[in-house]
């Protein structure tokens, strides 16, 4: 990986590592060890391969969906993780997964 992509994945990491965090913790479903690990797991699984084929992108729709797809993986990696039971508690977690990775993205948009 450059030092460009090892930068991407730090941001990565640093934004959304807290707000999953903090979602597991506060709906139950997780230990703190367990939370940590698996928000940066599913990053470790998720973020190179996107920044990998991003940086082929020449339209901002395939941004959109190649973060659909992201998002996807990631909250059904989660649901299993930290055994989210129940509509609700999905689409909660759904939404914090959309909610971390809208962070990144825009953090990542920004820096140069």
């Amino acid at each position: 990986m450059t030092a460009r992509a090892w930068v991407a994945f730090a941001l990565t990491v640093v934004v959304e590592t807290p707000l999953l965090v903090a979602f597991a913790r506060l709906a139950g479903w997780s230990s703190w060890r367990r939370a940590v690990a698996a928000a940066v797991g599913v990053n470790v699984l998720t973020q190179p391969l996107l920044y990998a084929v991003s940086t082929r992108f020449t339209s901002p729709l395939q941004l959109v969906a190649a973060e659909v797809v992201v998002v996807v993986v990631e909250a059904a990696v989660l649901v299993w993780w930290w055994r989210v039971r129940g509509r609700e508690g999905v689409t909660t977690l759904a939404l914090a997964v959309v909610a971390a990775n809208a962070l990144s993205t825009a953090a990542g948009l920004l820096v140069p």
